[in-house]
């Protein structure tokens, strides 16, 4: 073979060759003897010192690593037939000019074992039976474990020694499907880990992927979350508690449930400019609202004008509304007036009784709420208004509106947030503590000492106030000043209230309080036995007459 042409033909390649047979070095040429010194037992003994040449020497396949030799290192692949083997050593130099796109390759691995080194995540690779392959320093940070621990071990290991649970390779492996799961550490850390298969051309899973993340601080930022929310729950419920102790010191009593609501609703629009339109009975507290409305809004510095429509002429009222230019009309102020609209600049206007406001001057107060500006009587110039406007009335403008008394456009200017203030007999919860409030009130404007009874209060808080807060309000100021002794008994209540109005109403009330207390005793049979028919049986009664009674004591409720 040295001699052969062949032999001298491969000697003058740029590139190594080594024939080997049968496991012996036969023949190198020029190239490898200069590296070898001629040498096969030299071959032999770098052999030994590169495992993956010797490997080539037995199996035809390229070497995964590059081999290095005196003049540097070469790319090697082995091709042979039988016992025969030809290794052939390629510069890399000449492997990467040759191959241009190798170096690409190569920065992309490099690339990719970057990242995957420096992932916050935890990266965790098996192979498809569960033994651990790659193990990044974020899986060693979430699991508190090193990567020499962890690599080579079945992951079943991991689980077995209450480093980790669960361990889901196994079940990803298993099933082929990705999971989520959340595990437990042995530093007592809360991960959140999924498991992806990877697939090889058989459609067997070879790798499976475990991507982590601790979320410890996350639950322990939730759990600070809810803990500031309910907090703020409980000082919001305070400081609303705390708000309705103040507007009692304004005469508002917030006991019933109708009155919170409303109160609440009144605090919500105060923040907003928007038309209010308040309804209700003679006497319920309409002005009350208004002025809580007023002085929740931010116009409470400004100022709170009130008019009447009904107590005025309407050429008073309009003037005294809209305000005049000088010569307006005989007996005018010489210079004019301004009008309680624009004295109301910056603040609120309350027009109580709204429904007594005449017709003609009810289309001028629309263009007033429409353009914002108002004119005066005798007057060309607009002038614009920066004003809240409240409304209140205890007639039923819809009916006027049929009766062609109100006009529906003003109605719907004045409507957007309807307030309707329920009757004292629909609130009974704040009869007692509005009468501690004027007893208060009463007390400590004429310097005495006057206190209720038990059955006086008993007395109070059943009668029907048709005159509402206003007639409450008047009963307990002439009870403190016509009361002979500090203790006010009921036979003074007595006196005071309208006894005939209670007499005539006595049977209706009667007649209620009869079905009241039926339907109590009928709830309480129907809780013994289950069912209207059962109940109709053990009392004697018919179905019907049990249900007509139990009908007719919830119609009676208060």
């Amino acid at each position: 073979m040295e001699d052969s042409p062949l032999a001298q033909a491969l000697d003058h390649l740029t590139l190594g060759l080594v024939w080997i047979h049968a496991g012996q070095v036969a023949w190198l040429n020029r190239l490898m003897r200069a590296q070898l010194a001629a040498d096969a037992a030299a071959y032999a003994a770098l052999c030994a010192q590169q495992p993956a040449l010797a490997a080539l020497s037995f199996a035809p396949a390229p070497a995964s690593e590059p081999i290095t030799l005196a003049d540097g290192q070469h790319r090697v692949s082995a091709y042979g037939v039988g016992d025969d083997r030809v290794l052939v050593f390629l510069p890399t130099q000449w492997a990467d000019a040759l191959l241009p796109e190798l170096a690409q390759v190569r920065q992309t691995c490099a690339d990719f074992e970057e990242i995957y080194r420096n992932s916050f995540d935890g990266i965790f690779v098996t192979d498809g039976s569960g033994v651990t392959l790659l193990v990044n320093e974020g899986c060693e940070r979430n699991y508190g474990i090193s990567a020499s621990d962890m690599i080579g071990r079945h992951v079943s290991e991991l689980d077995a020694k209450g480093w980790i649970r669960p361990v889901i390779a196994g079940k990803v492996a298993q099933t082929g499907e990705r999971i989520n799961a959340t595990q437990r550490t042995h530093q007592g850390k809360t991960i959140m880990v999924t498991g992806i298969p990877l697939f090889d051309e058989h459609g067997q899973v070879r790798r499976v992927i475990i991507n982590s993340r601790d979320t410890t601080e996350l639950v322990l930022l939730q759990q600070d979350l809810s803990r500031a929310q309910e907090d703020l729950r409980r000082v919001d419920s305070e400081i609303e508690a705390l708000r309705s102790q103040v507007l009692k010191v304004d005469g508002m009593v917030l006991n019933s449930p109708a009155m919170q609501k409303l109160a609440s609703l009144a605090m919500r629009v105060a923040k907003v400019d928007t038309t209010v339109l308040i309804s209700g009975e003679s006497g319920v507290g309409k002005e009350v609202v208004t002025r809580l409305i007023h002085n929740e809004s931010a116009r409470a510095k400004g100022p709170f004008i009130k008019i009447n429509c009904g107590a005025l002429p309407r050429d008073l009222l309009e003037s005294e509304l809209f305000g005049y230019d000088a010569g307006a009309f005989t007996g005018a102020q010489r210079h004019g007036k301004h009008g309680l609209m624009e004295l109301a600049a910056g603040g609120t206007l309350f027009l109580d009784e709204i429904g007594e406001i005449p017709l003609d001057l009810q289309v001028k107060l629309l263009t007033v709420l429409q353009d914002r500006t108002v004119v005066h009587v005798g007057g060309t110039r607009t002038i614009p208004i920066d004003i809240r406007v409240v409304a209140a009335t205890n007639r039923d403008l819809k009916a006027m509106i049929a009766q062609r008394t109100f006009r529906a456009d003003l109605y719907y200017r004045l409507n957007v947030v309807p307030i309707h203030v329920p009757t004292l007999a629909e609130r009974r919860e704040d009869i007692l503590p509005l009468v501690q409030q004027f007893l208060a009130e009463f007390n400590s404007q004429y310097g005495l000492d006057r206190s209720l009874s038990e059955r006086a209060l008993g007395r109070l808080h059943d009668h029907a106030w048709p005159g509402n807060v206003r007639e409450l309000r008047n009963v307990v100021e002439r009870l403190v000043v016509t009361s002979p002794e500090r203790l006010i008994n009921l036979s003074d209540v007595d006196e005071v209230l309208p006894m005939g109005w209670e007499r005539a109403n006595a049977p209706e009330r009667f007649q209620q309080r009869l079905a009241r207390y039926e339907r109590l005793l009928l709830e309480e049979a129907m809780q013994a036995h289950g069912s209207t028919r059962a109940v109709a049986k053990a009392l004697g009664l018919s179905q019907s007459s049990v249900v007509r009674k139990l009908k007719r004591g919830q119609e009676a409720a208060p």
